[in-house]
């Protein structure tokens, strides 16, 4: 009785995080290609424009955090006041 060959086994892949991450990619850049701009075709620059929306967000999320952050302390102060008021009028008559 004749033993048949088993078949090829695939091929072992890394695991490691690097490799997970790199899976399906190149593994370095292309170089850049020159003349191929689209900014003679259109007037303006594709990057930039994204690179000051994505500046504008920036500076709108930070004003939001900015104002609720101010909003927070004010109401914290408010409240430390209040709590302050309230016990001194408690203690106040037998002092």
């Amino acid at each position: 009785m004749m033993i048949p060959e088993l078949p090829e086994l695939p091929e072992i892949r890394e695991h490691s995080t690097n490799a997970v991450r790199l899976r399906g990619t190149l593994a370095a850049a292309l170089p850049g290609m020159p003349h191929l701009g689209t900014e003679q075709l259109t007037g303006y620059n594709a990057r930039e424009v994204e690179r000051r929306k994505l500046q504008e967000a920036m500076r709108i999320a930070y004003e939001i955090t900015r104002r609720q952050n101010a909003i927070a302390a004010a109401r914290a102060s408010y409240l430390d006041r209040m709590a302050q008021y309230a016990v001194e009028r408690r203690r106040g008559w037998y002092r």
